[in-house]
């Protein structure tokens, strides 16, 4: 029997793409090793690196790079009056180009793909590839089409391969259309921005997707039995931002959020890391709040709200997790790890710190049970004291939660939280 082919896939999103250089570093570390990588423009470029085997390159080209790799006189879109202002001697170059020439001056990301591309590596890795861009005819309904170009054409004509990859990235109208053989070609992301059709076509048949929004670009595929989809949990920022804490933040997201991914971290929005004792614990507080939550929504009188409706067509506890969480059927565990989130949000929790789970549930659970037994109350005694306990860890004095929800169910989840936590024994 043959073994099954692995594809990677990277998605397209200008600078967002660090974000994709941490899941890459998190899947070495996992043993995950492909035999597909494809691309869409700067997901093309980080999909060649993959295929010529140079993490090394990669990392030096995202820990070194900045607006003016990408562009002459180049400046990074921070949508801030500070980030502005701080670029203020590249402004008026880059505007004058631009009213000039419709178009920012791309020459020296043109250097830098021919730079870092190595035909030599490229096709002597046993690694296939394909990539996606679009050949631009013009503005007329049938005038923008699709092309796949894979390894075996660009084999064709090695020392101009990495136009290839340079016109996937023609982010047109900012960059220029990209011209290759006397015809026009513009980012690929204008067909399909994350190419998983196309690691099929080469035989894929396992499939990891690293896209690069939170919202997910192939519906089609979420679900699909053979395709692991990973995307960021947070927003990574505008994608013609090079700030460089902006591309540590994405790399480290990345990173976070294939590992969890994987089951090797917790955590949606927050990143937990596990060891044998978090587990334990994470089980522990998951069962007693899935049994305690689903009781008190079971008991909770809920009349006043349904004069004009069924009790069932009412939000449950649950649905309002399972969304928090993006999961069709939710586990135990991440009901739970959504419910613990949403009260770390409502106590003003930071959600780019890492925190070891076991020592956060202890500190919380310490915490819950500095104030009253909670678990003797019913909800019209419990709700007051947990406002209490959270106004406690917040400076706004206030829950932000309630304004998504109904507030009933979301005192009901955060309440379910405090009373799991005081009644395991995390020893």
């Amino acid at each position: 029997m043959e073994p099954v082919k692995k594809a990677i896939v990277f998605a397209g999103g200008g600078s967002k793409g660090a974000y994709q250089l941490g899941a890459w570093k998190a899947l070495e570390e996992l043993g995950e090793h492909f035999d597909v990588a494809t691309g869409t423009s700067i997901g093309s470029i980080n999909a060649a690196f993959y295929v010529q085997k140079d993490l090394d390159a990669a990392e030096k080209m995202w820990n070194e790079i900045t607006a003016g790799d990408i562009m002459a006189n180049g400046i990074s879109f921070d949508v801030s009056f500070e980030g502005i202002i701080s670029q203020k001697d590249n402004i008026i170059p880059f505007l004058k180009n631009y009213l000039n020439t419709k178009s920012v001056d791309n020459t020296p990301f043109l250097d830098m793909a021919r730079r870092y591309f190595s035909a030599e590596k490229f096709f002597g890795s046993e690694i296939d590839y394909a990539l996606m861009t679009v050949n631009f005819k013009g503005f007329g309904p049938n005038d923008l089409i699709p092309v796949e170009i894979t390894k075996a054409f660009m084999d064709k004509d090695r020392e101009n391969a990495w136009k290839w990859i340079a016109a996937s990235a023609a982010c047109y109208p900012v960059f220029p259309t990209m011209e290759i053989d006397g015809e026009q070609y513009i980012d690929g992301g204008f067909y399909d921005n994350i190419p998983i059709a196309s690691a099929i076509k080469l035989g894929a048949r396992k499939i990891v997707a690293i896209d690069l929004n939170t919202e997910n670009n192939h519906e089609g595929y979420l679900r699909h039995p053979s395709v692991t989809y990973i995307k960021p949990s947070k927003e990574l920022g505008n994608f013609m931002n090079f700030e460089r804490n902006v591309l540590d933040r994405s790399i480290r997201l990345g990173y976070n959020d294939t590992m969890k991914a994987y089951g090797r971290y917790l955590g949606i929005k927050y990143t937990f890391l596990t060891d044998d004792t978090g587990n334990r614990y994470a089980e522990e507080v998951s069962s007693c709040f899935n049994e305690i939550l689903s009781r008190m929504e079971a008991e909770f009188d809920f009349s006043h709200k349904v004069r004009y409706a069924r009790v069932n067509k009412l939000e449950g506890c649950t649905a309002i997790l399972g969304e928090y969480c993006k999961k069709y059927r939710p586990t135990e565990k991440d009901i739970f790890v959504a419910g613990l989130e949403l009260l770390m949000r409502s106590m003003e929790y930071d959600d780019e710190k890492e925190y070891n789970i076991s020592e956060l549930l202890y500190s919380l659970k310490t915490e819950c049970d500095r104030i009253y037994p909670l678990l003797e109350f019913g909800p019209d005694s419990a709700f007051p004291k947990t406002r209490e306990f959270i106004k406690e860890h917040t400076k706004k004095h206030r829950l932000p939660e309630m304004k998504k929800h109904d507030e009933d169910r979301t005192m009901l989840i955060l309440t379910s939280v405090i009373r799991a936590l005081q009644k395991a024994s995390l020893r």
